[in-house]
């Protein structure tokens, strides 16, 4: 009759010290523990790297130099333009313009707040460039982007008051933007750097350009 031989389970190798045995599992217990922080640590560095490769960063630059790209070079006018500093690109979701406090929705509101205190009638045709509605568009990195710029106008006296209102800062933008990883950020022109926020908020009075 031939015999068939009994599997056995193998157990685990005993050292034949129940302290011992203790000891070895406890730390194998730990180096697992480590190298799984180890590798959830890593993959949170990996996704803040990727997204500092990525981050936005719009500055806004009010100034009385434009090249309006005419042939003409550089000329003496208002402008206001945005420009992204960082490393990737920004979707522009808001933006805000105002005088004293009060908003605007196009460069002709912004001069009737701020600097017309003539009579329509009396005043001549504005003749300015403007970049129309910009929410949803990419501002590249490395790239400006004009809201709108104004020629030196000698014969309108809304020039000089806009140009005097640039000067005491009283002209305010307001501008929110996401990276390509939706991380949103606003910047207001009354502080330097801009802040981190969870989302763009919808602005009672969005800037839509001319």
């Amino acid at each position: 009759m031939e015999e068939h031989g009994h599997q056995h389970a193998h157990l685990p190798h005993r050292t034949g010290h129940s302290w011992l045995d203790i000891s070895l599992a406890v730390s194998a217990f730990f180096v697992s523990l480590s190298s799984l922080w180890l590798t959830l640590h890593n993959a949170r560095t990996m996704e803040r790297l990727v997204a500092a490769n990525s981050y936005p960063n719009v500055d806004i630059s009010v100034g009385n130099q434009f090249d309006f790209q005419d042939g003409r070079g550089v000329r003496h006018a208002l402008y206001l333009s945005l420009l992204n500093t960082g490393i990737g690109p920004a979707r522009l979701r808001s933006i805000e313009l105002s005088f004293a406090g009060r908003p605007a929705a196009t460069v002709r509101a912004l001069l009737a707040i701020c600097c017309t205190q003539e009579p329509e009638s009396s005043l001549p045709n504005t003749s300015h460039w403007s970049s129309g509605d910009l929410r949803g568009f990419m501002l590249q990195a490395g790239k400006d982007l004009a809201l709108f710029a104004w020629p030196d106008a000698p014969g309108d006296p809304r020039w000089a008051r806009l140009d005097a209102a640039r000067k005491n800062d009283k002209i305010g933008v307001r501008v929110c933007y996401c990276s390509v990883f939706d991380e949103c950020y606003l910047h207001d022109s009354a502080y330097r750097e801009p802040r981190r926020i969870g989302a763009c908020p919808t602005p009672a009075v969005a800037y839509v350009g001319g």
